[in-house]
C-alpha cells in the first residue's frame, strides 16, 4: 500500500453505529448532465415504532473528539482521564444557542457533524482537517466548506477530495437552493484553494510520509492529475411522510408504509436539484447528495444540543 492510500484507513466511524440509526433506500433516481450520485438516506425506527432522533442525536455527539481534536493533538489510546478533559475541550468548539420553541438553534453545527459522519461511514471518506479545532473563537462558524474529507479512489487511481455542505430546513426546496447557491460561491472565490492550502498546513494525522504524499497532489492551490473534486452535501428537511403512519401495525409495515412515502416523494427531490444543476455551470463536479427526512429537523438541532448540555 503507498502513502496516499493509506489515506482511506483513517476513517473514525464504527459502522455498527451508523446500522444502529441509519440505512439507505435503494432506488432507481438519476441525475442528467452531471455526475451526481443520489443517495436516500433514512432513520430508523426504534422498537416503539418512533423515528431514532435523539439515539442519532446522542451517538453523533460521541464523535466529537474525533470531529474536533486532531489525531495529532491527542494520545492513543485515551484513558478515561483524557478522554475526558478532550470531550470538554471538543463541547467547547461548540455554540451552545439558547433554545426555546420562539428561538430554535439556528446552527448548522448539528448538521455539519452529521455529514462528517455520513461521509465518513457511506463515502469512507476520513476527515483531513479538524476544522473546529482551528477556530479562534467558539461563537464564530467555520469558514469555507462544512468539511474536508478524502479517500483514495482504488478504481481510478486518484485521490477523490470531498467539501461538505450541509443544508437542514423545514423546506427542502430551500435547503437545496441554499447548498447549490453556496457551492457556486465556493468556486467563484476559488475557496477550494484555501482549503486545498490548509490541507497543507494542518493534515488531522501524524503521519508525515501520508501528509507529503497528499501535498504532493496539490499544485499551487489547484487540483494535480491525481485528483477529483467532489461535493458531498447533506439536505436534511421536514417530511410530512411521517404523519398519520399506521402507528396501530408493527414496525415493519409501519417501515414499509415510511418506505412507499419516500421512494414516492423521491421524484420530487429529484426534479427539485435536477433544475438546480440545470442551471449550474460548472459541469466538471462530481457530486454526492444525501437527502434525509426527519419528523422535524428543529426538533434534531434540540437533540443534538441537549446531548452537548
Amino acid at each position: 500500500m503507498g502513502f496516499v492510500e493509506e489515506i482511506n484507513t483513517y476513517t473514525a466511524i464504527d459502522m455498527s453505529d451508523y446500522n444502529n440509526c441509519l440505512g439507505e433506500m435503494e432506488h432507481d433516481y438519476c441525475i442528467n448532465g452531471i455526475s451526481a450520485k443520489i443517495r436516500m438516506q433514512y432513520l430508523k425506527l426504534d422498537g416503539n415504532r418512533r423515528p431514532m432522533v435523539k439515539a442519532l442525536a446522542n451517538m453523533l455527539y460521541s464523535y466529537i473528539i474525533d470531529y474536533c481534536i486532531a489525531a495529532r493533538n491527542r494520545p492513543e489510546p485515551l484513558s478515561t482521564r483524557q478522554s475526558t478533559v478532550l470531550t470538554k475541550e471538543a463541547r467547547k468548539l461548540f455554540r451552545h444557542p439558547d433554545i426555546s420553541d420562539e428561538s430554535p438553534d439556528k446552527t448548522g453545527e448539528a448538521g455539519e457533524l452529521l455529514l462528517y459522519f455520513l461521509m465518513e461511514a457511506v463515502l469512507s471518506a476520513p476527515q483531513i482537517i479538524s476544522k473546529m479545532e482551528l477556530k479562534t473563537n467558539h461563537k464564530d462558524e467555520v469558514k469555507g466548506s462544512d468539511g474536508v474529507h478524502a479517500r483514495f479512489d482504488n478504481e481510478s487511481g486518484l485521490v477523490d477530495f470531498y467539501f461538505g455542505e450541509s443544508k437542514l430546513y423545514k423546506d427542502v426546496s430551500s435547503a437545496i437552493d441554499e447548498a447549490i447557491k453556496s457551492i457556486d460561491r465556493f468556486h467563484e472565490i476559488e475557496m477550494y484553494q484555501h482549503e486545498f492550502t490548509m490541507v497543507t498546513k494542518h493534515f488531522k494525522y501524524a503521519d508525515e510520509k501520508t501528509k507529503e504524499a497528499v501535498k504532493s497532489l496539490i499544485v499551487h492551490g489547484e487540483p494535480g492529475e491525481g485528483v477529483r473534486i467532489n461535493h458531498a452535501c447533506l439536505i436534511g428537511y421536514d417530511f410530512k411522510g411521517y404523519i398519520d403512519l399506521p402507528y396501530e401495525k408493527g414496525v415493519d409495515s409501519i417501515f414499509e408504509e415510511f418506505r412507499t412515502r419516500f421512494l414516492a416523494d423521491g421524484e420530487r427531490l429529484v426534479n427539485l436539484i435536477q433544475r438546480r444543476f440545470d442551471n449550474f455551470d460548472k459541469k466538471h463536479l462530481l457530486f454526492d447528495v444525501f437527502f434525509l427526512p426527519f419528523p422535524s429537523v428543529v426538533e434534531f438541532r434540540n437533540a443534538f444540543n441537549a446531548a452537548l448540555d
